[in-house]
């Protein structure tokens, strides 16, 4: 059995009752206008905020930059410092390590010049032997 299709009245019933109901929901032009109004109260309210924010970032940046610098220029002092300290016993070491060597040498050129000394004692005796 098919539904009979609805009469004309009825159909303008069904609309009526729909538009009754939805048109109650629907924003009004002054709903939109106050609801655009609080939107654009809330952007500027954001905009404040940020540039609060970018105030603070660069107040922040400034800060960091100045403790950075300060504290490169006394690491590289330290290091200065340190550098030379080192260069000191640098030379110290090899000041004594020449003294060392140079002691060395003249000990090794009197033994050799004392066995030169003997080896020409015994050729001159073994001369006079022969």
């Amino acid at each position: 059995m098919t539904t009979p299709a609805p009469t004309l009245a009825e159909r303008v019933s069904i609309m009526e009752t729909l538009l009754d109901t939805i048109l109650p929901t629907l924003a009004t032009k002054a709903d939109a206008q106050a609801e655009f109004a609080a939107v654009r109260a809330e952007i500027a309210e954001v905009r404040i905020d940020i540039a609060r924010l970018e105030g603070k970032v660069d107040a922040t940046n400034e800060r960091l930059e100045g403790k950075i610098d300060a504290t490169n220029e006394r690491l590289e002092g330290k290091m200065e410092a340190a550098n030379e300290r080192l260069e000191g016993k640098i030379d110290a070491a090899n000041d004594r390590l020449e003294g060392k060597i140079d002691g060395m040498g003249n000990h090794l050129l009197i033994k050799v010049a004392g066995l030169i000394f003997a080896a020409s004692a015994i050729v001159i005796a073994v001369v006079k032997y022969f």
